[in-house]
């Protein structure tokens, strides 16, 4: 059973940009599928290389619209972006250095993101990139 499932909420009004967030549910449904199934342990990697072809895909994409069409709050979500860059590159030091690292972190980290980044600082551009005609 899914954790989280797409909903019209999460829509920024991009089809190309809402695909890609498909991709972060799915990975937190994947994770907590893993999880439940004591198979937690086994699927970080996997995860966390999701992670990365996410966001080199997602955040270009993003970024490059927003210099498109000169979004004022670019730098803002540059840096935030940057955290999630910086926490993704943490995850995957700190397990290839052997280090335990807890499945629900990933789950936990995915699923604030969701929340907090795509329900609150992708909503700000939403206007703009309708205005422009971008669907």
């Amino acid at each position: 059973m899914a954790i989280m499932i797409w909903n019209e909420k999460y829509s920024v009004g991009v089809t190309e940009l809402d695909e890609q967030h498909k991709s972060l549910i799915h990975m937190i449904n994947e994770m907590h599928y893993a999880m439940n199934n004591d198979k937690g342990q086994e699927a970080i990697t996997s995860i966390i290389e999701q992670m990365f072809a996410y966001m080199e895909l997602h955040f270009s994409t993003e970024e490059g619209y927003m210099q498109q069409f000169g979004y004022l709050g670019l730098l803002a979500h540059q840096k935030s972006h940057e955290e999630f860059r910086s926490k993704a590159r943490d995850l995957r030091e700190r397990v290839s250095a052997g280090e335990f690292v807890l499945s629900f972190e990933i789950l936990q980290f995915l699923s604030d993101w969701l929340q907090n980044h795509i329900l609150v600082s992708d909503m700000k551009y939403t206007s703009l990139f309708a205005e422009k005609g971008l669907r």
